[in-house]
């Protein structure tokens, strides 16, 4: 829940200098005689405090140089530090997202490996191919081979993948989406190195490799020449046994380049892939000035195509980045930063970070060029140069250094996250914790959710990204607006969304009761306009519910709609998108749920939050819950099993019959029964808002009656 509490010190004048004054100067008319013993004392009072003055300009000179190079070394490690942060960080999420891409991949194969005509077919077509004797003519051209190609084409149609391989146990092709494949033999360490790990019962990702490497006697024309990645998993027969290992490719270039090179940022900075022989696995952003070089052809793709060397000196080997990955991998180590510069195979100086994956024996290095890595640092070099050139400046720089040094202590006494500073909380969720903050520059107030770092798992995390990468593509005035979304010291994430001064539709029953017809319209009218953008761009929200509907005094606006909590949103746009939760949980709020999501929580569409609509709609006007349970258990049976009663019956007050026909169809059991879009209720509300008007006088009027009501 987000919800409001709503001078320059003066300069001494100094000694006058008595350089250039007479032999004998007069005072009061009386000749000054220079051997006078009080005339010495005041030479010699002079002489030391201009000495004072000389010994207090050189401390201040040292104490500058001193502050100087404290500050700069500090700047420096603090440069370094976040330089380091930051490697780790693109590191950490190019990483991530490719193991979940890997995952996919991985999950989609096996639930294809375990078909029942799948692996009937394979098993029939190992075992005509397992004598000795059997030609490759025979099992190539073998009857079942022809409904097994078809099925696995319709499996992998709009996928990526663009072939796919049954091998038996000695390595052989016995079917292929290719022809031409059929009958060929993998090499033979790539079949101790895979097939006997996939013939054993694992599913394994295979790294960027091209048919002319991974085949004994590659044909002259092969109709996968380019690179590809490949899924491999076992097929076993009806009795259990593995009989043959199913292969699934992908372009390289496609999927597996497009996750590494989304994290190019600046001018230099990118995310690359390498196998153990140093070369590039992924695409590389500097392929225009490498084909400039004559490392590539124009056009050329660099995986596999380009040696991790320092052009300048190639003699040398390998980057330091990509010795030190393997030699670190070869010692058990996964990961390791360089933040001293280093000859990259751009040409540039760079620092980078590296991990190794062993579980599909190839690296990944998160790179960027040293002068825009430490750019800053240039910039404080020459300022520094213009401080000292000058006693005075320097003197200057020296309190300004101070000034500066006490900002930046009570600066460190706040909680930063990026550019806000967090104030008091607001929130608690089960995940996630919400602040109160402040943009530093814009001084606006926002709204900082930041996930809590004990329930920071993979599935966690990826479900937060997808909450504020998805809520960020709405631009609807009644959803909650997300303005930022980062990570804070040490990796946990958060997103900045607008400060909203209200309450929910929740607590405005529960204080004040059922809610005014006229008054339920004019919300609901807004829920619906926010819904309809969402399910326009194919995202179903989940968990619309009393206590996820904010009414806001917004821009002068009373009773104004935001909807919030994106947790649980789902895009159904694509017709291959997956499901994050791995074992399907039943998240969200129960009485809110439509039957359809209770029996199968990854069977939703839009008609769920249309259901959900109808149950908010009928807790606003009744002020009570559609069913009573004394438990999420007997909720669930009367969300499936029971009918509703009739808004007209549980209402306080009367309520206009094609209202009560309305709510009554978005809570049928079946969503075939119930409007099938959210602008059919539109259309419905438009109607009665005619009649049953609600003004901003009437909000204003509850707004008071809200904050005189007891809480």
């Amino acid at each position: 829940m987000i919800r409001a509490r709503a001078a320059g010190a003066a300069h001494p004048a100094g000694p006058a200098d008595d350089a250039g004054a007479p032999a004998t100067p007069r005072s009061g008319g009386r000749v000054l005689d220079p051997d006078d013993p009080i005339e010495r004392e005041n030479r010699a009072r002079r002489a030391r405090l201009r000495l004072a003055l000389a010994l207090a300009i050189l401390a201040s000179t040292v104490v500058l140089v001193a502050i100087g190079a404290g500050t700069y070394a500090a700047v420096e490690r603090s440069v370094r530090g976040l330089r380091t942060a930051s490697l780790k960080s693109a590191l950490d999420m190019q990483s991530k997202t490719l193991e979940i891409w890997i995952a996919d991949q991985m999950i989609a194969i096996r639930r294809l490996a375990r078909d029942r005509q799948v692996r009937e077919h394979v098993a029939t077509l190992a075992a005509i191919a397992a004598p000795a004797e059997t030609t490759p003519a025979q099992y190539c051209s073998a009857p079942v081979r022809r409904p097994l190609v078809a099925q696995l084409d319709d499996a992998f149609a709009g996928t990526g993948a663009v072939a796919f391989n049954i091998v038996d146990r000695s390595g052989r092709i016995i079917a292929s989406r290719f022809p031409e494949y059929c009958g060929l033999k993998l090499r033979s360490e790539l079949f101790a190195r895979e097939l006997e790990a996939v013939f054993a019962g694992a599913t394994l990702f295979v790294h960027p490799s091209r048919d002319a490497d991974r085949l004994e006697r590659p044909p002259p024309r092969l109709p996968l020449p380019g690179p590809a990645v490949w899924v491999e998993t076992p097929v076993m027969d009806a009795a259990g046994e593995v009989v043959a290992a199913l292969s699934v490719g992908q372009h390289a270039h496609d999927q597996f380049a497009a996750i590494l090179a989304a994290a190019r940022a600046g001018e230099t900075a990118e995310v690359y892939a390498f196998d153990r022989h140093g070369n590039m696995l992924s695409e590389s952003r500097f392929a225009d000035e490498l084909a400039a070089r004559g490392e590539l052809a124009p056009g050329q793709s660099a995986i596999l195509s380009l040696a991790l060397r320092p052009p300048a000196a190639p003699a040398e080997g390998f980057t330091q980045l990509v010795r030190s990955a393997l030699s670190g991998a070869a010692a058990g180590t996964t990961d390791g930063t360089l933040v001293d510069p280093y000859p990259g195979y751009s040409g540039r100086d760079v620092i980078g970070a590296w991990r190794w994956l062993p579980a599909h024996d190839m690296g990944i290095a998160s790179e960027i060029s040293a002068e825009e890595a430490y750019a800053p640092l240039h910039v404080l070099r020459i300022a520094f140069g213009a401080v000292f050139g000058a006693l005075v400046l320097a003197v200057i720089a020296a309190l300004a250094s101070w000034f500066s040094a006490a900002k930046l202590r009570r600066r460190l006494g706040e909680r930063r996250l990026g550019p806000y500073v967090l104030g008091e909380r607001i929130g608690e969720g089960g995940v996630a914790n919400v602040y109160l903050a402040r943009h530093e520059l814009l001084k606006r107030p926002t709204a900082v959710k930041l996930l809590k770092p004990a329930r920071a798992t993979d599935e966690m995390v990826a479900r937060f990204e997808r909450e504020a990468q998805l809520a960020s593509q709405l631009s609807h005035p009644n959803m909650v607006e997300i303005f930022d979304y980062g990570r804070a010291p040490g990796g946990i994430l958060y997103y900045a969304m607008e400060y909203l001064e209200g309450s929910t539709v929740g607590e405005i029953v529960v204080r004040t009761g059922a809610m005014p017809v006229a008054r339920a319209v004019h919300l609901l009218r807004q829920v619906c306009a926010g819904l309809a953008e969402a399910h326009g761009k194919g995202l179903v929200h989940r968990d619309v519910s009393a206590t996820n509907i904010m009414v806001c005094r917004y821009g002068g606006e009373y009773d104004f709609v935001k909807i919030l909590d994106f947790g649980l949103v789902k895009s159904v746009a694509r017709q291959h998108s997956q499901t994050i939760t791995r074992s399907l949980r039943l998240l969200g709020t129960p009485l809110y749920m439509a039957p359809e999501r209770l029996r199968d929580p990854a069977d939703v569409d839009a008609r769920a939050d249309i259901y959900a609509v109808g149950a908010v709609a009928f807790f606003m006007l009744s002020g009570r819950k559609i069913f009573a349970a004394d438990d999420e258990l007997a909720l669930t049976s009367c969300v499936l099993n029971e009918t509703p009663p009739r808004l007209a019956d549980a209402a306080p007050q009367p309520v206009p019959p094609e209202l009560d026909a309305l709510v009554a169809a978005c809570l049928q059991k079946q969503r075939e029964d119930r409007p099938q879009r959210v602008t059919d209720l539109m259309e419905v509300l438009e109607t009665l808002a005619r009649t049953a008007r609600w003004t901003q006088r009437d909000a204003q009027a509850a707004w008071v009656a809200l904050e005189s009501a007891a809480p």
